[in-house]
């Protein structure tokens, strides 16, 4: 008896065992909803990895991209040269020193400054003479000592002094620049710079013979908070470029920056050799970034009324015989849209068909979405 009821509890401990095995080797269902053809969805860490932008009506379009060079802004520019003719003594600036109007530049010993101030303090002696006999004269005409020609003698003899006296002084001032120095040595002139800004470029050095007639400037001083932007436009550009126009410079120097501008000048005539017409416009130059000589491009734009949309070109992805754009419709989900691209200036591009304003699509990350389905991931 004892020996059937342990059998009987070994056959029926046996599907206890069974069905918990089973329990543990079985995973529990579970149900997922497939994407909708053509949906790619991201988990919320990967969205760092897009931009976002919205789809805009293009309100301008580019009419011509051109080469162009950055130049000093020639409005702020000032070539300095020696009005005297003489030895350099010491330099005072550098080039790359920031200067303020009237800083000295250098010191030179000039014998033509020398030579204009002896001729003032005789000039001036001439002068303080011949009032002086004026005054006698004139005392001794009252007295009827002298005659009235004497006394006209002496007056037109003063009033030539004092002339001779005044241009003497002028000519000190415009030697000295109206500096008034009074603690430097005779015949030691002091060039300044007559405008704010950097010293772009020196073309002097201690010792070196300079000539009131030569033709090189010792110093280049220009204001770089501005530069020119130059671009050539070929004659079948020049229907579409005038004054005031909206135009933007990039740079191979600068890739991730664009900068505006508006058209100041649109050359007359055109250049006989290359054809082209010079169009410049005033670049504002905070941080004085850009330098001068740069090369890059200019696209010159025209207002759009075609009411058509355009997004960024980073946008667009080749799928086949398509063009697609990713466009989002939830948090991190989109949807792979194909569009009829029209124009591209190389950085929008209009869109004729498969986009309406105010949609969001993805600028940056089209390949990783296009690689997700291209995978099945």
């Amino acid at each position: 008896m004892t020996a059937r009821r342990i059998w009987l509890g070994l056959v029926l401990a046996v599907p206890v065992a069974c069905n918990k095995g089973a329990s543990a080797d079985t995973p529990p269902s579970s149900t997922t909803t497939p994407l909708p053809p053509g949906t790619v969805q991201l988990e919320p860490p990967e969205m760092a990895a897009l931009s976002i932008d919205t789809v805009r009506e293009r309100k301008q379009r580019v009419v011509a991209t051109l080469p162009a060079q950055l130049l000093l802004d020639e409005d702020k520019t000032v070539r300095v040269l020696s009005p005297v003719t003489g030895r350099v003594r010491t330099l005072d600036a550098r080039p790359g020193d920031d200067i303020s109007a009237g800083q000295p530049l250098l010191h030179i010993v000039s014998s033509d400054l020398a030579q204009a101030q002896s001729d003032k303090l005789k000039a001036d002696a001439a002068s303080l003479q011949s009032t002086t006999q004026l005054v006698r004269s004139e005392s001794l005409y009252v007295h009827k000592v002298i005659a009235l020609k004497d006394l006209e003698d002496a007056r037109s003899q003063a009033a030539q002094d004092r002339a001779e006296a005044e241009r003497a002084g002028q000519r000190v001032r415009q030697l000295a620049g109206g500096q008034g120095d009074q603690n430097t040595a005779p015949g030691d002139f002091v060039l300044r710079s007559p405008i704010a800004g950097e010293v772009v470029d020196r073309q002097a050095n201690p010792g070196e013979e300079v000539s009131a007639d030569a033709g090189n400037p010792l110093f280049t001083i220009s204001a770089l908070e501005t530069l020119w932007v130059t671009a050539q436009a070929y004659e079948q550009n020049l229907t579409h470029v005038h004054r005031g126009q909206h135009l933007v410079f990039t740079t191979a120097a600068m890739p991730d920056h664009r900068y505006d501008a508006v058209v100041t000048y649109v050359g007359g005539a055109l250049d006989s050799t290359t054809r082209t017409a010079i169009v410049r416009a005033t670049l504002a130059n905070p941080g004085r970034v850009l330098k001068a000589a740069t090369f890059g491009d200019v696209r010159l734009y025209a207002p759009d009324t075609s009411h058509v949309v355009a997004v960024p070109v980073t946008a667009l992805v080749t799928s086949g015989q398509q063009t697609v754009v990713f466009v989002q419709t939830g948090p991190t989900r989109f949807l792979r849209t194909p569009v009829s691209v029209g124009d591209d200036d190389g950085e929008m591009a209009s869109i004729t068909d498969g986009l309406k304003a105010g949609e969001l699509v993805v600028s940056r990350g089209s390949i990783l979405l296009q690689g997700r389905l291209t995978t099945g991931s």
